[in-house]
């Protein structure tokens, strides 16, 4: 009996507790920021971004090519089946697996650098964001700072929207950067 009523004590503190600790907090201010609203908007996301596109035109152009070499290869192949022994056939064959699977395995490095190369520009920006909204956010006075499209965050009442603010600030900043110093 003593037990029971430790228990009923004990989380009856604890809901006090919490009550009091989340009364405190209903009056903490709290921020947003769209991280890929933020690369795609800043003049060095963009660039990225051009950069990226151009390059994967031009591996497109490439590979486009070696397909059509393939389809080639085998009409070629096709047509000249019935004429060729069954050693020739089987080699014919075997050659346009091989530069099948070439092309195959030259699209997916292709693709696996480009999702490297577009991960490598996301966390240079990513680091320069996390500074200026660490900063932004002391400035203004917040408890915290969220990512709008990171899993996990539903719904904040009144969040404060730091997304155009930091694309600003990110943007300043690079100004500031490619701006010789003055002696």
């Amino acid at each position: 009996m003593m037990s029971s009523f430790v228990r009923s004590l004990s989380g009856a503190a604890l809901l006090a507790l919490s009550l009091v600790s989340s009364s405190s907090y209903a009056e903490a201010k709290y921020g947003v920021i769209d991280m890929q609203a933020v690369i795609l908007n800043v003049e060095e996301g963009k660039q990225a971004r051009a950069n990226l596109e151009k390059e994967i035109k031009d591996k497109e152009k490439d590979l486009t090519k070696k397909k059509e070499e393939l389809d080639k290869m085998n009409e070629e192949w096709q047509k000249q089946k019935d004429l060729l022994s069954e050693q020739a056939k089987a080699n014919k064959q075997k050659e346009f697996q091989e530069k099948f699977m070439a092309l195959r395995n030259e699209e997916m490095k292709f693709q696996g650098d480009i999702k490297g190369k577009e991960a490598q520009a996301t966390q240079k920006i990513a680091g320069t964001v996390s500074k200026i909204v660490s900063d932004i956010g002391k400035q203004k006075g917040l408890e915290m700072v969220f990512e709008m499209n990171s899993a996990g965050l539903v719904y904040l009442k009144d969040p404060v929207d730091l997304t155009k603010e930091t694309i600003a600030a990110f943007e300043e900043q690079a100004k500031k950067a490619k701006t010789p110093a003055k002696k």
